[in-house]
């Protein structure tokens, strides 16, 4: 079975290199063309492997499409590609587009599923891989698998279990559409939800919000992305004050940012004490 994979980043190489290591045949390799570094362990693994690589600008030119009908592949893999495909690119392989995206599809479609589980206190979370049509992580689901997200697991902690499942998810996947019997979830009847492309407003830390809230936004945007900041205060690392920690913090100091000589920094807000254990002042 010929493979044509589409990906960008250290990410998606994991989910190569899974099928390159299980003997599929893949015979291309593309990536947008961003000016920045993040393909360049895609690149070395075909290097590697002696598969040709390409890096578009315009995802939409004739040459792609042409190159594409020419090779006829078999199958589609897309890993942690963020431009949409046209239709008649996604119609090319006879067996389909497939998808891995890092949710529990039908819930958290779109960008920076990664980050909007945690933020809103979700327990679990998960990965799919669907089959790609026209919409947005909208097609039929093939294999899914849960993560359980506790109460001190950061981004950078669900990217790690991220990483050990996309190891051999989309291997199993196509192993499943090899099976005569094999039925895919249809999604066109279930509502689920969408969120966009996280943005640094978003990080922004509300006062009037629960300190369970504040925390969740501090575990879902820390590093290696902005963090949560506070006038001028970015915030990586944080966790409620303990009952022996709130009696020697003295609540007399006003709702917002505070400081001991104990603990240094911690937020005092309506509903309980935050204390700040990672932390750096934005640069003016």
């Amino acid at each position: 079975m010929k493979l044509v994979f589409w990906g960008e980043d250290s990410f998606s190489n994991i989910v190569l290199q899974s099928l390159l290591d299980s003997g599929f045949n893949v015979v291309l390799v593309i990536t947008p063309y961003y000016n920045n570094l993040i393909h360049k362990r895609l690149e070395n693994t075909c290097i590697c492997y002696n598969i040709e690589y390409i890096r578009v600008l315009d995802l939409k030119h004739d040459n792609l499409l042409r190159k594409l009908e020419y090779i006829r592949p078999d199958l589609m893999v897309i890993a942690h590609f963020e431009k949409l495909l046209l239709k008649k690119i996604i119609d090319i392989p006879k067996k389909g587009c497939i998808n891995l995206h890092p949710s529990l599809l039908p819930y958290y479609r779109g960008m920076a599923p990664q980050h909007w589980p945690i933020i809103n206190g979700e327990t679990e979370t998960g990965i799919t891989v669907h089959y790609v049509d026209e919409n947005p992580d909208t097609g039929d689901i093939i294999l899914q698998q849960k993560i359980q997200i506790n109460q001190e697991m950061y981004v950078s902690d669900l990217q790690l279990e991220f990483s050990k499942i996309y190891k051999s998810i989309v291997v199993d996947a196509i192993r499943l559409i090899d099976q005569e019997q094999f039925t895919p979830i249809k999604q066109s009847h279930l509502p689920g939800s969408y969120y966009g492309k996280l943005k640094k407003d978003q990080c922004r830390i509300n006062l009037n919000s629960s300190r369970f809230q504040i925390l969740n936004l501090i575990r879902g945007v820390s590093k290696p992305y902005f963090g949560a900041f506070l006038d001028d205060m970015i915030i990586y690392r944080a966790h409620l004050a303990t009952n022996s920690e709130r009696k020697i913090i003295s609540t007399s100091g006003s709702i917002g940012l505070n400081y001991c000589d104990e603990f240094g920094f911690y937020l005092n807000l309506l509903d309980g004490i935050i204390i700040i254990d990672k932390y750096e002042h934005a640069k003016i």
